[in-house]
């Protein structure tokens, strides 16, 4: 292993004499940085180039080690670094003390040259086990918020599941991409993966902004709600400005496409579904007929039913598309929602 791939490991001492063996014992396999008392050790340990292990006697002028332990483990910079004292205090209370102000070991003077590097190395080995373990969560956590909403998330961290919860007055948005089976009919796999992907990414930042939660894509389909993990002040309205925005996204990227938006305000039911991939959905009639409102309204609109329309028709514009047959639900009266009225 070259000089530069050692772990390196901070020897405080003012004794020159116990720096000299402690540093012969472990120049083959550790680089060696030395402090002659507390503040320098604080100075050495909160550098960019932080030790990976501390060597730290106790009985020094100043600052005694178990102050500076302490202050190390205060310090979120140096908090996660090990500490060996390596004292000749050698009463059971001593060596308590040292653990209870934050020692990973205690080895007494004199030592065993091959005990002591043995206990160094064993405790390097932990803490580079413990960086990988911290990292590959750290990296589950971040797949786990891609693919849920970020209450969710929290949720099974804490718990290990999401408790299935019924909700009241959530405002569902649908968005399909007009004509999208024909289009993959006539282009290249590459080329509607890549430019579905760039309108989606559009679309999630749009619902972002609004405070919507991106649930789901299901084909060429967008989901999302406001007013379901996240408060709003106005889930409905804020669904529909994130519709009227998306409609108008889509012809802004010059992708080629329209999309047509349904929206609906009702209760659903939220939880995860599958064991060996999560999925978070929402189900119930306000789902369904989002969607349907998404099939009945024009390429570049938004459509809601009249029952929703009263809700919202003093702040938008809008027009009747007439009494239309919806599935399921028999006839119902529909409306596009143009834009927002604006204030005089």
């Amino acid at each position: 292993m070259s000089l530069s791939d050692r772990k390196t490991i901070l020897i405080v001492d003012d004794t020159p004499t116990n720096i000299g063996i402690i540093s012969s014992v472990l120049k083959d396999s550790f680089r060696t940085k030395v402090a002659t008392n507390g503040e320098k050790a604080l100075v050495i340990a909160s550098a960019d180039d932080r030790p990976d292990l501390i060597l730290l006697d106790i009985e020094m002028p100043g600052m005694d080690g178990y102050e500076v332990c302490r202050r190390l483990k205060a310090n979120p910079a140096t908090s996660g670094i090990p500490v060996i004292f390596l004292t000749a205090k050698t009463e059971n209370e001593d060596e308590k003390q040292g653990f209870e102000v934050g020692a990973v070991d205690y080895v007494h003077k004199p030592f065993s040259a091959p005990i002591m590097l043995a206990r160094v190395k064993t405790h390097i080995a932990l803490q580079a086990a413990l960086q990988q373990a911290q990292e590959s969560q750290r990296q589950a956590d971040e797949l786990l918020h891609c693919l849920l909403p970020e209450a969710a998330a929290e949720e099974i961290r804490n718990i290990g599941t999401v408790i299935p919860r019924r909700y009241n007055d959530v405002a569902v948005l649908f968005c399909d991409v007009v004509n999208f089976t024909s289009y993959c009919d006539k282009h290249e796999p590459e080329e509607v993966v890549s430019r579905l992907d760039a309108l989606f990414v559009a679309f999630e930042r749009v619902a972002a902004a609004y405070g919507l939660e991106k649930i789901k894509t299901i084909g060429d389909a967008f989901m999302a709600a406001a007013g379901l993990l996240k408060e709003s002040g106005d889930p409905l309205e804020s669904a529909v400005l994130c519709g009227l925005e998306m409609a108008a996204t889509s012809i802004d990227a010059q992708l080629g496409w329209s999309v047509r938006v349904g929206v609906h305000v009702g209760p659903v039911v939220a939880g995860i579904v599958g064991q060996e991939r999560y999925q978070f959905d929402i189900w119930g009639d306000t789902v369904n007929i989002a969607a349907r409102m998404a099939g009945k309204a024009m390429p570049g609109g938004v459509a809601v039913t009249d029952e929703t329309w009263r809700h919202i028709k003093d702040r938008f514009e809008g027009e009747l598309l007439g009494d239309l047959d919806v599935k399921g639900k028999g006839t119902i009266a529909v409306v596009a929602v143009q834009r927002k009225m604006r204030v005089a």
